[in-house]
């Protein structure tokens, strides 16, 4: 999510894909672009989540929140334009609106089939637009003002600011719509939901986070952001390595199964520190501490309050809106129909699991349980490409996950020769360098230290490698 700004215009663009406020295309039906209209949150002020423009499909009948996850008045609108960004727009559609009240929308701009320079220029055009509309209504008399001006007049009304102009000049922001990504991860999470759902109630975490990969991943169990964290629940590698193995060549942030007990055990923690199940939420994003001083700066555990008062300097838009989108996302994984219609999710895969008593190699493993190195990795995908490679043996007390229907996992298993079973691990048979390589790239692959490497292979003042060359590996 970026926040851009570019060239300043002062008018609409020819042969642009735009939509302004207050237009009715009907061929967009319910999904047609808008204006949303409502008031704006202050400590002291509840916002009404009315619509104002009849071209917005009406989500009064919409009931968000639960028993542990409550969805207070003052949260309600934030909440409601997450739901709009995850079932009413496509990525192609950017939804310009204020950053600190995000259901004040400007616009909805649809940059589809425009290539990547074009789509940008539009959108710093249309924000250019508004920062220069709303940089002139500071100095001018309502009689004075323009229609568009006259329109984000009325958008900005009910915001109880001084200079309010001159602040949301400051904070426009445009967030692309998620509606494909969502109903992707619908699908998918139909594979593990169950296993989900098996693991919060194991720790007695509430069944509602079941449907928190939504917001982190779309249920992409490969997915990585660029702030380093990854898999299904999007764990940053300091914070994993409190609740499962990152270390080597495994990585169980790429495992769904193991990711999935971290988390639930990260939540219950964060529950039994913050006591609030909310807040807990709050901290799987900005952090326990983090949390915690929200709580103390503002001398409460409301919900609403911290996330509408808070000021810190690294409690962002993401932090501010994470417990919202998990709102909205427990609305769409309850009632998926209501807002896809019909989908086909994909039916639960519950592995066995079987924990390894030694060092084994994985081809080892393959022909054991009679399984294709692809179908194999696809079920361990903590495991690192040396392992699948042969490169290094698959540690002892890993726990293997094996197809639902695999029988006698234990008889199969010491089908293995024992000549191929280890106590301790066996020496890494090297690495050959080949054209292209780097030692940085090579401890990336292996999921070693650089300094490591550099110290195995008497590299601390050269990083001079040649085709051919075998470095040991830490």
């Amino acid at each position: 999510m970026r926040f851009r700004r570019g060239n300043r215009s002062t008018s609409r663009p020819v042969g642009t894909r735009l939509r302004l406020l207050g237009e009715r295309v009907p061929a967009l039906g319910f999904f047609a672009l808008f204006a949303f209209l409502v008031m704006a949150v202050t400590p002291h002020w509840v916002p009404t989540a009315a619509a104002a423009n009849s071209a917005l499909r009406s989500l009064d009948g919409v009931n968000f929140g639960t028993d542990e996850f409550p969805c207070p008045d003052e949260l309600r609108p934030r909440t409601e334009f997450w739901l709009r960004i995850f079932t009413e727009f496509e990525r192609s559609q950017k939804v310009l609106h204020d950053q600190r009240y995000p259901w004040i929308i400007y616009e909805v701009i649809d940059v589809s089939g425009m290539e990547p320079d074009s789509a940008s220029a539009t959108e710093n055009e249309r924000i250019a637009f508004y920062q220069e509309q709303l940089d002139h209504m500071g100095s001018l008399s309502p009689s004075d003002y323009s229609a568009a001006q006259h329109r984000i007049a009325t958008l900005l009304r009910d915001v109880p600011e001084e200079a309010k102009y001159t602040r949301a000049k400051e904070r426009l922001r445009t967030q692309s719509g998620i509606r494909d990504n969502i109903r992707a991860g619908l699908v998918r999470s139909g594979r593990y939901m169950a296993y989900i759902h098996q693991t919060l109630a194991r720790y007695g975490v509430p069944a509602e986070v079941a449907f928190l990969p939504h917001v982190e991943s779309s249920f992409n169990p490969r997915a990585q952001s660029k702030a380093g964290a990854s898999g299904l629940w999007q764990f940053t590698k300091g914070t994993a390595k409190l609740f499962m193995k990152v270390e080597g060549d495994i990585d169980e942030r790429m495992d769904p199964y193991a990711s999935s007990d971290a988390a639930a055990r990260y939540l219950l923690n964060s529950y039994d520190k913050l006591g609030s199940w909310p807040l807990a939420v709050v901290s799987y994003n900005h952090g326990l501490a983090g949390v915690r001083r929200a709580m103390d700066a503002l001398g409460t555990d409301d919900i609403a309050r911290v996330l509408n008062e808070y000021d810190g300097p690294r409690f962002g838009f993401a932090s501010q809106n994470f417990y919202c989108e998990l709102l909205a996302a427990i609305e769409v994984g309850r009632n998926p129909q209501r807002y896809f219609g019909d989908i086909e999710i994909e039916p639960p895969a519950l592995p066995v699991e079987f924990p390894l008593d030694h060092y084994v190699s994985f081809n080892a493993l393959c022909m054991a349980f009679s399984m294709p190195r692809a179908e194999m990795s696809a079920w361990n995908p903590a495991l690192g490409r040396s392992h699948v490679e042969g490169e290094r043996h698959v540690p002892k007390g890993y726990v293997l996950r094996l197809p639902a229907e695999t029988e006698d996992p234990q008889a199969l298993y010491a089908s293995i020769p024992s000549f191929e079973l280890h106590a301790k691990a066996p020496r890494p048979r090297g690495h050959q360098v080949v054209a292209g390589d780097t030692l940085a790239k090579i401890a990336q692959r292996y999921r070693v230290s650089l300094a490591d490497l550099r110290g195995m292979n008497g590299l601390e003042k050269s990083d001079r490698i040649y085709p051919g060359q075998v470095l040991a590996l830490p």
